[in-house]
């Protein structure tokens, strides 16, 4: 059954297009009428008298700024006298007038599409989507058919994830525990009075909100969410279930009822009190109903996930506890970090010598802040280390799986722009690693299958490792051994308890899973001697020198061997990049072997580049064919491509950025113009807009000369919203660089500069009083020579460069602007136009651009064809839009 705020929008809309039918009538027959007169009418003049009386007679109001009916009047009563007023001018004002109700005919005419392309999409949504709240007619079952039937892929898929899953994978749980102590180890050193940086951690994990007496008695002072904190209120509860809501665990009548549950204040209130009773009785909670329904989906990558169909009170209890759970651990583990157990030691450290040397020479200049070290680190902190956990209980949720999460869906950086930032972070440092060492070398790897594989031992080991109490580790194993059923396999099938893995999409999941890669962020650290991995959930990711590589390798190997893990062999990739030929050599046989690859991109070793893997692009050409072909609706159509070419392919590629130069943009538009060629090449057209225009001339008889705008336009001006995926790399084009290296290079000329102005005033005596009786400290190459004479030489330009990780602030502001995006270039247009367009978008910053570019591209043919200053292409009272924010607002289901 669909929900009430469902429902009602649906009425409405029926009510909206059989107005819109109505007024169409009306004015098409008002319209016959006048232009019957005209046509009866004797001379130019009679025949524009004709049409004054008319748009009077029926209240027509001319769109056209220039157009004034009563100037028109007077005009015509002049005429009567002044013969002046010549035929040729009244043959101009007839055309217009014709021309305002051809227009208004056109409006009526789209915005009539419009809403029978609603009605189709209604009827025929997107194929792997299920029940819609307002699909309610029998061919809704075609929607249902990959949940029975399914594709070849999914099946081998299921029985991957089902071996995995339901196989209990033995973990010597000794040895993890021996493994973690010699990790940990020199954590632990005992101390009188400060208790270490695990014994504090480990009572952190003892302080998270504990049941029943938490939520009767005040708590100790080191209690997290214990007390009020730790209980439901309303807010918390809207918190909740916003946040199940963006894990995309539910679909179907179970999210609407979600969705309509946030605005039902009486119901919250009640569910309030029973969500509370559930806390107080957390020791004895289980599934129910059990076993739970799973459901299979696939993903645009080709992969299928699977997700728990369970109960919506359920997943808010659980969603609420994972959250606690996560933030708990994200503070106790970045306290962690900052206890000064975590190792900071960067590549070609300044010896203490140097140091003193460079501030003899240069006073201050060492206590830079602006330096690729301290810039390196801040990174690190803040948008690697435990990013996938929350910092605050109550704010967004973010699914780190999401292949096409829209970033502005969330005030928090979302997944999909932390996976570009690691594009360009890892390029930048290329860049400049390549420019200052002569060389750069990154390994990547991922986990095999890591959420369904994740041994259940391996995870109480490191959570009792750490402290967590019994009675928590109790609840956590009663929700990884979930029972659970594939609901496809109908209502006999025989149930399993999971003995492996961690359930999808829960925030509880990642806060189990995020302590074991804790465990892995630390080993590498230390067995590195101060580098650090950057992870995103389970993708990993080291750069460095060749030593420190091999060492970081050993450590994740050793990690994945104790944990029961698997590497990702098919991920698993190292590169060398050298500065010139004579430095090429063939990787170490201690590293892997594979290509380093990200998204649809492949980096090449020799060039230092990263290129778009054609051979990728085809097979996803081949499966959007398929995905688009299964769309019975034009609208469902839009959506899919929408989200495959817009989001997917784009964001596959790399957003364009100055680390990668203007080539990459070049790349992405040929690639674009590769993908439309050969996905309708079966169908004779040479474009996606050709390929709509056939279609709607074959099921809406319309005539072909659908004008652009329709399909480019944005639904709030009466469009269909398909997006053109050739307008950011357009739009950043020109604001790129040609070639990212030279802005290094720039900044070894400013370094050059900036010495050579310290060695003149240096020669000319121009010192610091300080120096007056102070000795330089002598080279890290020389022998010590307490005596040295203070006017010494300055130092050498070799000297002064030699540690620009830690002194350069010219080579930082490079580092830091390679790893920037262009900013997209605004289209030269009117103010008045460019202001029109925010009027009816009210566009973000974001997305203006965008809009501002469609709107310019295509905006001529709408004001020649449909009248007036403006963009409309339909009367906006009268269009679904409400209704198509719903359906858009729907994750797309992909068919399987």
């Amino acid at each position: 059954m669909s929900s009430p705020g469902l429902s009602t929008l649906h009425h409405v809309t029926t009510r909206k297009l059989n107005k819109l039918d109505a007024h169409r009538d009306k004015f098409e027959a008002d319209k016959t009428a006048i232009l019957a007169r005209v046509a009866a009418a004797q001379d130019p003049a009679s025949k524009v008298e004709a049409l004054l009386a008319g748009f009077e007679l029926h209240s027509i109001k001319p769109k056209q700024s220039e157009l004034h009916l009563s100037t028109l009047e007077r005009f015509v009563h002049q005429s009567k006298h002044d013969p002046s007023v010549s035929p040729a001018l009244f043959r101009d004002w007839h055309s217009k007038l014709e021309h305002e109700l051809d227009a208004v005919s056109a409006k009526y005419e789209y915005a009539a599409l419009f809403g029978k392309l609603v009605i189709e999409w209604i009827k025929y949504p997107n194929p792997g989507t299920g029940n819609l709240p307002v699909a309610s007619d029998s061919d809704s079952e075609t929607s249902d058919s990959f949940d029975q039937v399914g594709r070849k892929e999914m099946h081998e898929q299921r029985e991957e994830w089902e071996s995995c899953t339901f196989t209990e994978r033995k973990v010597d749980q000794s040895k993890i525990e021996d493994y973690l102590n010699d990790i940990f180890g020199t954590t632990l050193q005992a101390k009188k009075i400060k208790n270490s940086p695990l014994q504090n951690l480990r009572e952190s994990m003892k302080g998270v909100m504990d049941f029943k007496s938490d939520l009767q008695t005040p708590k100790r002072k080191d209690m997290l969410f214990g007390g009020k904190e730790g209980r439901f209120t309303v807010d918390k509860l809207r918190s909740c279930i916003r946040g199940v809501i963006q894990s995309d665990l539910l679909a179907g009548q179970k999210r609407e009822a979600l969705i309509d549950l946030e605005n039902q204040p009486a119901v919250l209130k009640e569910l309030v009190d029973v969500l509370n009773m559930d806390l107080e009785d957390l020791d004895k909670w289980g599934w129910d109903p059990s076993p739970v329904p799973l459901h299979m989906r696939r993903q645009l990558n080709g992969k299928y996930r699977v997700f728990m169909d369970e109960e919506t009170h359920q997943a808010i209890l659980l969603h609420f506890v994972g959250k606690i759970w996560a933030v708990a651990m994200k503070q106790a583990f970045k306290a962690f970090y900052h206890s000064g157990a975590w190792l900071q030691t960067p590549y070609r450290s300044m010896s203490k010598k140097a140091r003193q040397r460079r501030e003899y020479f240069v006073p201050g200049e060492t206590r830079v802040s602006s330096s690729i070290r301290n810039r390196r680190r801040g990174i690190y902190q803040e948008e690697y280390f435990m990013t996938q956990l929350p910092d605050d209980p109550f704010a967004d949720y973010r699914d780190y799986a999401a292949e096409d999460q829209d970033a502005s869906s969330s005030t928090t950086k979302s997944p999909l722009a932390t996976k570009q930032s690691m594009l360009r972070l890892v390029t930048a440092e290329l860049l400049v690693n390549t420019k200052v060492y002569g060389e750069f070398l990154v390994l990547q790897s991922d986990f095999k299958w890591f959420g369904p594989s994740l041994p259940h031992d391996t995870i109480f080991a490191v959570l009792k490792f750490f402290g967590v109490p019994g009675k928590w580790l109790r609840f956590f194993k009663k929700f990884l051994e979930a029972p659970v059923v594939f609901a496809q396999d109908g209502a006999d099938a025989q149930a399993h308890m999971r003995k492996c893995g961690i359930p999808m999409s829960h925030v509880l999941s990642d806060a189990l899973s995020e302590a074991v890669l804790f465990c892995l962020d630390f080993a590498v650290n230390r067995r590195t001697g101060g580098a650090n991995i950057h992870r995103f959930h389970d993708d990993l990711w080291f750069w460095g020198q060749e030593s420190t590589c091999i060492k970081a390798w050993d450590a994740i190997q050793e990690f994945s061997k104790v944990m029961g893990l698997q590497l990702n062999e098919e991920k698993t990739g190292t590169a060398l990049i050298v500065s010139t030929k004579d430095k090429a050599r063939t990787l170490p046989p201690a590293l892997p072997q594979g290509k380093v690859k990200w998204g649809f991109l492949i980096l090449d070793s020799e060039t230092g580049r990263w290129v778009i893997d054609r051979k990728q692009v085809d097979e996803h050409i081949e499966e959007l064919r398929h995905q688009l072909g299964a769309c019975r609706s034009i609208m469902a159509w839009v959506q899919a491509w929408n989200s495959y070419v817009s989001r997917f392919f784009l964001s596959n590629f790399g957003q364009p950025a100055f680390c990668f130069g203007r080539q990459h943009n070049d790349a992405i538009i040929e690639t674009f113009s590769h993908i439309q060629r050969s996905l309708f090449v079966d169908v004779g057209s040479a474009s996606v807009t050709e390929y709509l225009r056939n279609v709607m001339r074959e099921r809406f008889g319309m005539d072909g000369s659908v004008p652009d705008a329709f399909f480019y336009f944005p639904v709030e001006l009466g469009g269909l919203g398909l997006r053109n995926p050739f307008i950011q790399a357009f739009a950043t084009h020109k604001q790129n660089f040609k070639d990212p290296v030279r802005r290094i290079d720039r900044a070894f000329e400013e370094e050059q500069e900036e010495y050579d102005c310290l060695k003149e005033r240096w020669d000319a005596g121009h010192l610091p009083a300080t120096h007056m009786k102070r000795a330089p400290v002598a080279r890290d190459d020389a022998r010590t020579d307490t005596d040295s004479e203070p006017d010494e030489p300055f130092i050498s330009f070799e000297e002064y460069v030699r540690y620009r990780e830690e002194t350069s602030s010219f080579v930082c502001r490079a580092y830091e602007k390679l790893m920037e995006c262009p900013v997209e270039e605004c289209i030269d247009t009117s103010i008045d136009f460019a202001n029109n367009v925010r009027a009816f978008l009210k566009t973000s910053p974001a997305t203006e651009s965008y809009w501002l570019w469609t709107c310019t591209l295509y905006g001529g043919e709408v004001k020649d064809r449909f009248g007036g200053d403006g963009l409309q292409l339909g009367e906006r009272d009268l269009l679904p839009i409400g209704l198509v924010d719903v359906l858009n607002g729907e994750k797309v289901r992909w068919d399987g």
